[in-house]
Order: structure tokens, then C-alpha cells, then sequence
């Protein structure tokens, strides 16, 4: 069977029924294997106007089909009006057109021109940004003018395809890791790499690879190399079905005329083409099997003449598209929305087994009570704990200074503070004192520390949120805060704890012993959880002592290892902000915390036997 319109006699249109609108007629069109649904304006309607009378309707059609071209309706006008109906069909508004392609020219507010590739050539099938691991969820084609000859945007039906495909071509991808791909920017072929990378600032570029996981190489000022891995194959969530979803056939170089690679691997070397396509793995990709992935689309697609005014909304993942050669002028305009990337299609039996393992392991611990509660008594005794822990860790400097404060319970501007004069290590709940936003001793044989009651009374005052707080002049700490530039770097997991998530206090002029600088310390903290002050060392903050605690033993290991690392003369990698984001996410959570202070806990009760003596006989008061 031909795959175009022309073939349509033996395709019967879905028979309309009493819940479509009456002003339109909808059927459904296509081959065996990929089929549209067309709504056709029986009446002058305008698209804008119909759709937010009939929004159920459409949604209710694309749900089910995933594709939907809408045709003889009003033309629009403006591509204001085009970029208003895309914003009406999606989520959200347009995207921006990253990491082209091909070239195409912006018309208006992410509104481009669908390509300005040569029209003597078509266009291959593909899902749009199906090289990256990050791409629109919708796609949307205004045809402005129609060719003369030619130019349709066939379609395939991505599961269609992945199906056509022998099972030993997509395992061989899958078990290779994917698709490769390796693009060579230069001022003489394929798109300079400051159109690609939307910025001439090789820093800005070198941070984006750096965070979209690309290997990036600058041969010189005019040429760069980068080489990324994406996915070969996506499991669509909706309907459980395997997509075949990468362009390697695209980019591979027998997607040229045999005369045009051949002259381009002898002038530049294979390593040195514009582009080009691997397995996973890094190893060469069979022609055979590229020539068997190209005829698996030729023999799924459908094609469509364009009219005037047709717009076409189409699932990106589950379909497919191309441009055939054309004759005459053609004006087609395009727009993407709904970001999607690879880590919504992680196998979801994985995804699973990880969560049920969270969750069983959370459930221990909930199920398991902690010897540790939150009584009044046991909060004393942890924050006794917590000064020994900090001098069993070597997290202080082995003096009187530094100090750890909790707020009571239900009592207003009241809080606990290790005393002045006594060593971490000889702290008891018996010898914390209690103390008011005053400076006054209410409870405790022992004198404040006046740096210490200015600093914990502005910031108790200051954060809802900041019940416990802990400042010490640890070693790497203290060191890390006399650096010129004292930036916490992305190295590790500990480091990630912190990113986004913590203040530099650079007014250093002797201890905080007015409450007007620490107001100001206050006041710079806000809502983050760590500021490093400078010349001096840290503080800590969290709702309980296992937060806070949990947040400064991290920072002492991050800053440690940050000082580490500047030491050294190779240059270090670091860790993206997504996926910072992520680990911080991640890991820094109540329950987290609570599991690694008890254990640690644990080990300071055994090390300092004397302490248990002093441990609640009653969790309740």
C-alpha cells in the first residue's frame, strides 16, 4: 500500500459521533502502521476560539491518538497567534530550539522556521532532539505557504518502527549503551560551535558540557570537538511499548551521497567529520544495520500533502518525522513544548526495586524507635553528646571556644548552651546552662560565652527554623575560611549537601562579641544551613541537634577535602549543578541525618563511658 493520501480508499474515516462537535469532522487517516487524526473546520471557526470551547475534546483525542492535524481553519493571522495555540495545547509555554541540528532562523519568541536545509534534499525521519538526553514532549508545524512540488513531513509511528527493526540491532544498541555521537565545529562545514552552543564564550560552553555530560575538547579558536552518549531506545510509560528513539542513522556518515563521505574521509580523517555516530561503547556502527534501520522508516511512514493553514501537533516521542524534497517556495513554521529528558524513562522495575528499598529501609528505623528522642532530658543529653562528638572528631580546637545551642521546647526565647570554661569533652547535661535572649544565666553554675550568646541568640531570633545551632573553629574549616576565594567546590557527595546552601560572611574583624555584627550574621544567613565566616571557621543550623550536627561533621569532610584538591596541580571534576541538585536532594534529609548521628552516637558513648551515666531514665519528661 502506497503511504500517502492518495491511498486513502481503503481507509474508512471513523464515523462521527454525537459527542464531537458538530462544526467539525474528525477521522482517522494513515497506513497499517502510523495513522493521524484530523480535525477538519466544517465552519469559518478560528483554531484559538474553537479550542477553548472544545479543550476536552482535543485533549481527549490526543490522549488516545497522539497526534492531531487540525486543517481549514482560519489562518492565522500573526505568528502571535500561532505561538498563543501552543501555549493553549501544552503545558507550559515554548521552548527555546537548544543544541541544533540543522540550521533555522528565529522569527519570533520560540517560533523558528521548521529548517533551512537545502530543499533538492530530504530530510530523513527523526524524534526531535533525539540525539541529547533532553527534549520537547510536543511538536507543532504551521504550514505559512505549501510547496509547489514535493515537501510533505512524513510520519512513523516510533513503536512501529522499533518493531520493524530486527531484535538483534536494537539489542546489539542497547547492550553497547546506546548511540554515540561526535560532532567537529569549524567556520568551514555544518554550524559554527557558537551557533550550536547559543554563546562565543568558550567558559560558558566548557560549563555546559560540563553539566550536560559531553566530553569537550577546543582544538582552536575556530574548532571545537565534543563527544556525548545518549539512549538508543526509550520505554514509553503510556502504553508500555518499546521506542526506537536516536538519530545514529542521521548522523552517522552514510547518511551522505557515497561521493560526499568518501571525499570528506580522505580530506579530513573519520575522527575529523562534521558529525558522525557510534555505538555506545565508542566502536564502529555496521552500515548494514543503519540501512536496515533507514528502510524500518521508510516502511512505516506516511506521508500528507500540506495546505495552507494546516497545524499539526504531534507526540515527539511516539512519532517520528522527515521533510521530502520540494520544489518552489514553502514556509513552514515550528515550536516545541514540554521538556521532557531520559531520567522520566528510567525502566520502571528499577525504579521501583529502588524505591520499595527506601522505603523498607525507612520503615526500620521508624518501626525500630530511637534510643535518642526529644524529651527535654534527652535533648540535653544529645547536645552533651554533641560536644564530645565534635572533640572525638577533632572538629574543635581542642579549647573552650565554639559552642552548641538548642532551643526549649514550648518555651519562648529560651535556649541551652555549653558553658564558658568548660573543655567539649567535659560537657554534661548537668553543666549546660540555660540562658535567655538577655544573656542571662537562668538555669547553671557556670558564665556565658559572650561571642557565643550573641552569635545563637540573633540567629534563634532570626530562624523559625534554626532550633540547634553549632559553631566551632574547626582545622580544615578554620583553614578553608582564610582562602582568598573560599568557594565550596562539587567534589564529592559531602560537597553536594551544600550546594546552593550556603553563606560566605566576609566582615571578619574579631570575635562576634556586639550584637550588631551578629545581626548582621543573622541576617546574611537567612534560610541556608551553613555560613563560613572568614578568618574564623563555621556554623551550622537545622531544626534538631542531628541536623545540624549531621550538616557540620559533612562540611568539615567537604572543606577538607576542598583544600585537598586546590593543593594539587591537575585540574579536578567536578560535579554538574543538576546532578548536585539531585545528590542534594537526596541525602540531606531528617531521617538520614538522625541514622548516622545515633551511630555516631553510639561509638562517643562507648569512648566516654562516664557519659551514659547522665542518660534519661525517663524519655518522657
Amino acid at each position: 500500500m502506497e503511504n500517502s493520501f492518495n491511498s486513502l480508499i481503503n481507509i474508512q474515516p471513523k464515523e462521527i459521533s454525537d459527542k464531537y462537535p458538530k462544526n467539525i469532522k474528525f477521522e482517522i487517516v494513515g497506513n497499517d502502521y502510523t495513522k493521524i487524526a484530523v480535525i477538519t473546520s466544517v465552519e469559518d471557526n478560528e483554531l484559538e476560539s474553537w479550542l477553548a470551547k472544545n479543550n476536552d475534546f482535543v485533549n481527549e483525542i490526543y490522549e488516545k491518538n497522539r497526534i492531531i492535524l487540525f486543517r481549514k481553519f482560519k489562518s492565522f493571522t500573526s505568528k502571535t497567534e500561532f505561538s498563543l495555540v501552543v501555549d493553549n495545547l501544552s503545558s507550559g509555554g515554548a521552548l527555546e530550539y537548544a543544541e541544533p541540528s540543522s540550521p533555522r532562523t528565529r522569527l519570533e519568541d520560540k517560533i523558528y522556521t521548521s529548517t533551512e536545509y537545502p530543499k533538492e534534499q530530504s530530510i530523513p525521519q527523526h524524534n526531535e532532539h533525539s540525539y541529547s538526553k533532553s527534549w520537547p514532549k510536543k511538536l507543532f508545524f504551521y504550514c505559512e505557504r505549501p510547496s509547489e512540488i514535493g515537501g510533505c513531513t512524513p510520519i512513523c509511528n516510533s513503536s512501529a518502527v522499533y518493531n520493524k527493526i530486527p531484535a538483534e540491532i536494537t539489542k546489539r544498541f542497547e547492550d553497547k549503551g546506546g548511540v554515540m555521537y561526535v560532532r567537529n565545529f569549524s567556520q568551514e562545514m555544518d554550524i559554527p560551535w557558537e551557533t550550536f552552543f547559543g554563546t562565543s564564550d568558550i567558559k560558558e560552553v566548557e560549563k555546559y558540557c560540563k553539566e550536560h555530560h559531553m566530553n569537550l575538547t577546543q582544538i582552536d579558536q575556530t574548532r571545537l570537538r565534543i563527544d556525548y552518549v545518549a539512549q538508543a531506545t526509550l520505554l514509553d510509560k503510556a502504553t508500555n511499548k518499546k521506542i526506537w528513539f536516536n538519530q545514529a542513522h542521521l548522523f552517522h556518515y552514510s547518511n551522505l551521497d557515497s561521493d560526499v563521505y568518501s571525499y570528506l574521509i580522505d580530506a579530513y580523517g573519520i575522527d575529523n567529520l562534521p558529525r558522525n555516530s557510534y555505538y555506545g561503547d565508542g566502536t564502529a556502527i555496521s552500515i548494514n544495520d543503519l540501512e536496515v534501520i533507514r528502510q524500518a522508516y521508510d516502511d512505516v511512514a506516511f506521508r500528507f500533502d500540506w495546505d495552507k493553514g494546516d497545524l499539526l501537533m504531534m507526540d515527539n516521542i511516539n512519532f517520528t518525522h522527515g521533510r521530502d524534497s520540494y520544489d518552489g517556495a514553502r514556509q513552514l513554521f515550528v515550536s516545541m513544548s514540554e521538556e521532557d529528558n531520559i531520567s522520566n524513562y528510567v525502566k520502571a522495575s528499577a525504579t521501583k526495586k529502588v524505591t520499595e528499598a527506601r522505603k523498607n529501609t525507612a520503615s526500620f528505623f521508624i518501626t525500630n524507635e530511637s534510643k535518642y528522642g526529644d524529651s527535654k532530658a534527652m535533648l540535653k543529653y544529645k547536645l552533651a553528646l554533641s560536644c564530645r562528638m565534635l572533640r572525638s572528631l577533632q572538629l574543635d580546637e581542642g579549647s573552650i571556644s565554639g559552642h552548641i545551642s538548642m532551643k526549649v521546647p514550648n518555651e519562648k526565647n529560651l535556649f541551652w548552651v555549653n558553658p564558658f570554661g568548660i573543655l567539649f569533652d567535659e560537657i554534661t547535661p548537668d553543666n549546660l546552662i540555660l540562658v535567655n535572649n538577655e544573656g542571662e544565666v537562668i538555669e547553671g553554675e557556670y558564665p556565658i560565652n559572650v561571642a557565643g550568646f550573641c552569635i545563637h541568640s540573633e540567629i534563634h531570633n532570626t530562624s523559625r527554623e534554626a532550633n540547634c545551632i553549632v559553631h566551632t573553629h574547626s582545622p580544615w574549616g578554620t583553614l578553608f575560611s582564610s582562602l582568598e576565594k573560599p568557594e565550596i567546590l562539587m567534589l564529592d557527595q559531602n560537597s553536594c549537601m551544600f550546594y546552593d546552601n550556603y553563606v560566605l560572611y566576609n566582615e571578619f574583624d574579631g570575635p562576634v562579641n556586639t550584637t550588631d555584627r551578629a545581626i548582621k550574621l543573622a541576617q546574611k544567613l537567612r534560610d541556608k544551613n551553613v555560613a563560613i565566616l572568614a578568618n574564623h571557621g563555621a556554623i551550622a543550623c537545622g531544626e534538631s541537634i542531628e541536623t545540624a550536627m549531621m550538616y557540620m561533621i559533612s562540611l568539615e569532610r567537604t572543606l577538607r577535602l576542598n583544600v585537598l584538591a586546590r593543593q594539587m596541580n591537575e585540574k579536578v571534576n567536578l560535579i554538574d549543578s543538576q546532578t548536585a541538585q539531585n545528590s542534594k536532594e537526596w541525602i540531606s534529609n531528617p531521617m538520614g541525618f538522625k541514622i548516622e548521628f545515633d551511630a555516631l552516637a553510639r561509638r562517643i558513648e562507648r569512648e566516654h563511658a562516664d557519659i551514659k551515666n547522665y542518660y534519661p531514665i525517663s524519655l518522657s519528661i
